[in-house]
């Protein structure tokens, strides 16, 4: 991650599944191209094995059935679990586009297979009380990246200070709403300044809402330095995760509106800026003569000196000095529209 820059995370999540080992490739493949063209600094999958995720008879997930996918948990986790050997062909590929490769284990295993290929770690929320998945990322003393969908404030602390407690050193944090889709009002982004300077960490939005700018804009706004958003190439596609994901042009113009916010936000620091300042002395008051002044006369407000923009005329000084100048005499001639300067007045 670039310092003073929004880290975005392209999230493919299970979104490269198709069906075939071949088919699964070439879309995971595509995913890192839609995802390098879009301006994403990384492109994130998930490597799990559905046994070391739910008990083996979980049963059915509510939200799922909800959006018409009858399969049991077990089933849908089977289904989706990529296979270890792609993860070297999908890091080869990133590299080769200079897009960084990330992917969310769910176990230690996991975790020891990915380690090789990836810089940053990523724990998704429901992960965030798997002690052991924390203390291997730890030891790695890699960056993390930890989500907080659905977690409690203390959940969040344990978690921090036991990736801490076990020797790591870089600990993100990601405001989530464990909803799929999340409605825009459940994304609670006012959170990310408080735990900016609770725990003194980059925080950053993972956000499930259907729509690419209002979360993710106003997430940068409130001092977000990552953004984590899913995308596919086709929202009809069969699985879990596209319905909610964003289409190649909405993940461009994602990138696209973040990159604007960031730099509207600026250094903070009020300050004339190089672009301002021909405006500034252009137009901005001053005390000038609105007409000719003669050496001797006395300067009286609305009779011979106002304030007035200055245009192309020389600017004078600020109005605060205005009491002190009335009644005063002109010390030499004055044009029109001059400004008055300190040595202009007895």
């Amino acid at each position: 991650m670039r310092k003073n820059r929004v880290f975005v995370i392209a999230e493919a999540g299970s979104n490269w599944r198709m069906g075939t080992p071949s088919r699964d490739i070439q879309m995971a493949k595509t995913l890192i191209d839609i995802a390098h063209n879009a301006g994403a600094d990384a492109v994130k999958f998930q490597t799990f094995r559905p046994e070391t995720v739910y008990v083996s008879n979980a049963g059915d997930s509510k939200y799922l059935s909800e959006n018409g996918i009858k399969e049991s948990i077990t089933e849908i986790f089977s289904d989706l679990s990529m296979p270890y050997e792609m993860i070297p062909q999908l890091y080869d590929h990133c590299k080769k586009y200079g897009i960084e490769f990330m992917s969310t284990p769910f176990s230690v295993q996991d975790a020891e297979v990915l380690n090789r290929y990836v810089k940053i770690h990523k724990i998704a929320s429901c992960e965030i009380t798997h002690s052991r998945l924390i203390e291997f990322i730890a030891r790695t003393k890699k960056p993390l990246i930890l989500s907080t969908g659905a977690a409690t404030f203390d959940e969040i602390e344990w978690a921090v200070n036991h990736f801490y407690k076990n020797g790591g050193k870089q600990i993100s944090l990601m405001q989530v709403t464990a909803k799929y889709p999340a409605p825009l009002s459940t994304l609670n982004l006012k959170v990310i300044p408080y735990l900016i300077k609770k725990f003194d960490v980059a925080v950053g939005l993972s956000d499930h809402s259907i729509d690419p700018i209002v979360g993710p804009v106003t997430a940068v706004a409130l001092g977000a330095t990552i953004i984590e958003k899913h995308f596919t190439l086709n929202k009809n596609l069969p699985g879990p995760d596209h319905q909610f994901a964003l289409i190649p042009e909405q993940l461009k113009t994602m990138i696209k509106s973040i990159r604007g916010c960031e730099a509207s936000l600026g250094s903070g620091n009020k300050i004339v800026q190089k672009e301002e300042k021909e405006l500034r002395r252009f137009a901005q008051r001053s005390i000038q003569a609105i007409k000719p002044i003669k050496k001797g006369q006395i300067f009286k407000e609305n009779v011979n000196i106002a304030i007035l923009r200055p245009g192309k005329q020389i600017r004078g000084l600020h109005p605060k000095f205005l009491t002190e100048i009335i009644n005063k005499k002109a010390k030499k001639n004055i044009a029109l529209g001059q400004g008055i300067k300190n040595n202009d007045y007895e």
